[in-house]
């Protein structure tokens, strides 16, 4: 039976005409050997591709109105479906992913999801989040005690730090430093997982080996990492139709837990971040401006810059809070809202630096 891998993606930008949407499409029928291995591959068309080119022009029309209708300064729209098919008639649960761009007084933001099932939940996800932070320009200055107040990242800045600790325990040297510290508590009771690409139904990679979730840090203790084959991560081979071989995922699939902690109700509340600055240093830091606001006085806002090394950063994490989103971005990353420590006690401790954009 043949195996196809389909991929539509779609691009709606507001132009003063209306709006504008451009679509691709790629199907694609693997060949594997009898290990599970992905031999060899190519293009092929078929009414499945229609259906998803329609699907993704729905999300994208969809998105667009309820999401520009709620804010003003929306720029553009991207989405993508990915569908495994062992049968031209019989989708396997793939997963889609949302990205919309909206201009603010702030700077511009970037508001993510991904999920499986039906794309068009994906954009309930996004425009049923508290969007009403981006409709107004930060104020000038911040309460006169913000750097004694304790902060809470919501998922999409919380993704952030979670990707970054993710990527700096999987690079070469993060991965001779996991072994070397495997068991040992670096963290609070955090854990973090590496989850499969591959959907519901499939049990291996395109390498054919066992596709299953694996952590990196469990309730605090650094795991030791998996043995990487062809330079990939253990379980996570991807083929790529155009240079015929295996790689890793383009997206890292991560899941933050942990335990549950109470909002305080004098937070400072990191909600979205500003997009078009560097996140991610070559000396292991990232720096993240983020649209902020206290929980106390939620009609006043401004931008709060976070500057350190992620794994530093999670020390001073007090528990998760508010409901689990998937947030996609650099990664897709699910997450709870993150409850840190001060900005006071952050730098206090060497760990970060913490300033207000004036």
């Amino acid at each position: 039976m043949p195996e196809l891998r389909l991929r539509a993606s779609g691009l709606l930008t507001p132009t003063s005409a209306g709006p504008r949407l451009t679509v691709s499409l790629d199907l694609v029928q693997l060949r594997r050997d009898t290990s599970g291995r992905v031999l060899c591959s190519e293009r092929v068309g078929g009414s499945a591709a229609d259906a998803a080119a329609k699907n993704v022009a729905l999300l994208l029309t969809d998105a667009t109105a309820r999401i520009g209708g709620a804010l003003d300064g929306l720029q553009s729209a991207v989405a993508t479906i990915h569908e495994w098919r062992t049968d031209a008639d019989l989708p396997v649960p793939g997963r889609s992913d949302l990205l919309v761009r909206i201009e603010t007084a702030g700077g511009p933001v970037v508001l993510g999801t991904a999920g499986p099932g039906t794309p068009l939940e994906l954009v309930s996800a996004v425009a049923g989040q508290d969007l009403a932070l981006l409709a107004h320009p930060p104020a000038a200055a911040p309460p006169a005690d913000w750097r004694g107040r304790p902060l809470i990242l919501r998922p999409a800045p919380a993704a952030v730090l979670v990707a970054g600790a993710a990527f700096s325990l999987s690079s070469r040297k993060g991965r001779q430093t996991a072994a070397q510290l495997a068991g040992r508590r670096v963290l609070p009771a955090l854990t973090i997982r590496d989850l499969p690409v591959v959907p519901s139904g499939y049990d291996r990679d395109d390498l054919g080996d066992p596709a299953k979730a694996s952590t990196l840090v469990d309730a605090g203790r650094i795991c030791p990492p998996g043995q990487w084959r062809d330079g990939v991560p253990p379980g996570r081979a991807v083929w790529d139709h155009d240079t015929a071989a295996c790689g890793p995922p383009p997206i890292v699939r991560l899941e933050l837990d942990g335990p549950a902690a109470i909002t305080p109700p004098d937070a400072i509340e990191l909600q979205w971040c500003v997009e078009g600055l560097q996140r991610y240093h070559g000396d292991g830091t990232i720096r993240v401006h983020c649209v902020a606001r206290p929980v106390d006085r939620p009609e006043e806002s401004f931008v709060v810059v976070l500057h350190g090394k992620p794994i530093h950063l999670l020390r001073h994490a007090h528990g998760l809070t508010g409901p689990r989103t998937a947030v996609y971005g650099d990664s897709d990353v699910t997450t709870r809202s993150l409850v840190l420590a001060s900005a006071a006690e952050l730098e206090g401790a060497g760990h970060a630096v913490v300033t207000v954009n004036s």
